[in-house]
């Protein structure tokens, strides 16, 4: 989609403004590169970031700071647009006067500048304001717009404790808005006032923090809201593309969308939050401060607003939830996190509130609550660091088997195995973990030579057997019921809790940036894949979401003991022949007289009785892992065998 929106830098991407313009930006097809300052440690996290929908396609993040405005020249190589959003800390601790502060400030947007111009290919910049930057003057207006700018001596002689920024923003405006009047730099300033709604960044944004200051009960905020303008983030962040995007866009544009007293809001949110402390309207009359006067409902957002109740609830809501459950649920590992199943456990785990590390094979050459951790099965060791101080363990991970560099199948198989007791044995050192849930596979119980109809966790597959039936992935099967077997017994010897769930072919949606190998199987008859049809002469299935609500129900239920079956369909390859042509007709799906000659393993009816029992439920059947699975590919842009 690069061609068609083509490509544009947002700076200071980890802030609130910023990491929203970047989700809806690539939600709207566009090409991303952001800056982000770097930490003296490295240990920002971005992958909040990372993680949106189109992030690990179209996302580039450069580290790059404001002082260092030569830091910024390669993140703009190649975009056609920028927006500056960044804002740099202001340290007036540290002995400087205010000026020199706010100047290095100043100096550091218009270096943005120059490097827009010296990338040559730059057409124009946005550059986030603030409404502070018009509406601190003397005039005596009741309505200000655009044409209006805040004086810094009335600034400062109002004593605001956050006066510096005003001032900052104030300054750099200006000086940005003369730069490119003199070296013909096409620059549009958007000033929001205070911005307001959900948030995808890791910590409460100031904006917000000050404009739920009843809720919070932070009596320092209140002088500063006798009468309040707000926009919600999501419009800001729509404006700042209208404004990229419109060619007859010029000079400065207030984005704010409603104004609301003092009065008004303590009136609002007692009745909308009534189990809250909000001062009543007695206790705020002694209140006096600056009274702002009325921002013009500039005809840019007039028509764009969310309305104050949705402005003010739903970061209140979001933060109410993320306040309720930090603390619950502790710390938890999984390995594997950029795998099907554990990228989305990972998500799930994160929805109920738990602190995540996760492990991810290092290459050559998420938020608050998710940490990444490189580390390699091979190299058990490498384990250690990412499970200390974890309750649980979820290790998902499965080793690459490569059995074409003339190694025995055998040998491997024993190598992939020890991988995971290597896993285990960090568990048991860590002293911190109380369970792990092992990620295993159906294919540990389905094959072997029993005869009956129905499996369930009593059984075992034979290797024996496997060996015989020649499956392509048969080293595969054997590997997942050996490593089963040795990490079963490795618990038992050592005392470690341990539990294995064992999904059969694992369907529907996936937010890793790959098409998972059960997804392309299980999408053999829309993909035309004859190849892979003989696996499915009966085939069970379940779907993404209650694999990974299956991990954590087994994580959490004290009385979860051994092997769980999760599987919730099973359906012939006659069935799918006449369910996927009845709902996908698109598609040249194969008929059943075609069919009749495909031969394959049939593989027993698999029990998933032990699971529900213990009071897990399934939630999806065939209609939500094919549309799932379906819709991704579409939205990825894979093709799909249509006729």
């Amino acid at each position: 989609m690069e061609g068609e929106k083509g490509r544009v830098c947002v700076t200071g991407g980890t802030g609130y403004v910023a990491s929203w313009l970047i989700m809806k930006l690539l939600e709207q097809g566009y090409s991303v590169n952001t800056t982000v300052r770097p930490h003296p440690e490295h240990k920002r996290d971005v992958s909040f970031l990372t993680n949106l929908p189109g992030g690990s396609e179209r996302l580039q993040i450069f580290y790059a700071d404001l002082s260092e405005p030569s830091h910024f020249d390669v993140a703009f190589k190649g975009c056609v647009g920028v927006f500056h959003v960044a804002s740099p800390t202001l340290d007036f601790g540290n002995g400087e006067p205010e000026e020199v502060v706010i100047q290095r400030a100043t100096d550091g947007t218009i270096g943005i500048l120059k490097a827009c111009l010296n990338s040559k290919t730059v057409k124009r910049v946005v550059c986030t304001s603030s409404a502070s930057a018009v509406v601190f003057n003397d005039s005596g207006a009741e309505m200000i717009d655009e044409t209006y700018w805040s004086n810094v001596d009335y600034i400062k002689a109002s004593n605001l404790s956050i006066g510096p920024y005003f001032i900052s923003k104030t300054l750099t405006e200006k000086r940005a808005i003369e730069f490119a009047q003199e070296h013909g730099l096409d620059l549009v300033t958007l000033l929001p006032t205070y911005i307001h709604g959900p948030f995808i960044c890791p910590n409460m944004p100031a904006s917000v923090h000050m404009s739920l200051a009843m809720v919070l009960g932070d009596h320092e905020q209140y002088k500063l809201f006798i009468n309040t303008p707000m926009v919600h983030i999501d419009d800001v962040a729509r404006a700042h593309i209208f404004l990229l995007e419109n060619p007859e866009a010029k000079g400065r544009y207030i984005c704010s969308s409603d104004m609301i007293t003092i009065e008004e809001m303590s009136e609002f949110l007692s009745a909308k939050y009534p189990e809250y402390s909000i001062p009543t309207l007695e206790m705020l009359k002694a209140l006096e401060s600056l009274v702002y006067p009325q921002r013009n409902y500039w005809i840019l957002v007039s028509n764009l607003g969310m309305g104050l109740t949705t402005c003010l609830l739903e970061p209140f809501n979001a933060a109410k939830k993320r306040r309720d459950m930090e603390g619950e649920k502790g710390r938890v590992c999984v390995t594997g996190g950029t795998g099907y199943v554990a990228s989305w456990l990972i998500m799930k785990l994160l929805e109920q509130g738990y602190f995540v590390n996760t492990t991810v094979r290092p290459h050559p050459g998420g938020s608050e609550r998710l940490q990444i951790f490189y580390a390699d099965l091979s190299e058990p060791s490498d384990f250690e660091v990412a499970i200390k101080g974890c309750v649980g363990v979820f290790h998902v991970a499965s080793p690459t088997l490569d059995f074409g560099n003339g190694e025995p199948e055998e040998v491997v198989i024993q190598r992939a195995s020890d991988g995971t007791l290597g896993i285990l044995k960090a568990c048991l050192n860590s002293k911190t973990v109380k369970r792990v849930v092992c990620t295993s596979s159906a294919s540990a119980v389905v094959f072997n030579d029993s005869g009956v109809e129905m499996i369930d966790e009593t059984y075992w597959s034979n290797v024996d057997y496997m060996k015989a039936s020649n499956l392509s992935i048969g080293p595969y099967f054997i590997s997942k019921t050996l490593t089963e077997k040795r990490a079963l017994e490795f618990a038992q010897e050592h005392g470690l809790d341990l539990v294995t769930l064992l999904p059969t072919y694992v369907h529907g949606p996936f937010i890793c940036p790959n098409m998972p190998a059960s997804v392309h199987m299980s999408l053999a008859m829309v993909l035309g894949d004859h190849e892979q049809y003989k696996l499915f002469i009966n085939t069970p299935m379940v779907h993404i979401d209650d694999v990974a609500r299956a991990h954590i129900f087994l994580l959490e239920n004290p009385e979860a003991k051994g092997r769980y079956i999760c599987s919730s369909d099973m359906i012939t390859i006659e069935e799918m022949s006449k369910f996927l042509s009845a709902k996908y007709p698109e598609y040249p799906i194969q008929t059943l007289e075609s069919l009749k000659d495909v031969e394959g393993f049939r593989i027993p009816v698999v029990s998933s009785k032990k699971l529900l029992d213990s009071g897990f439920k399934f939630r999806y059947g065939l209609d939500e892992m094919f549309d799932g699975a379906i819709q991704c590919c579409k939205e990825k842009a894979w093709p799909l065998s249509k006729g």
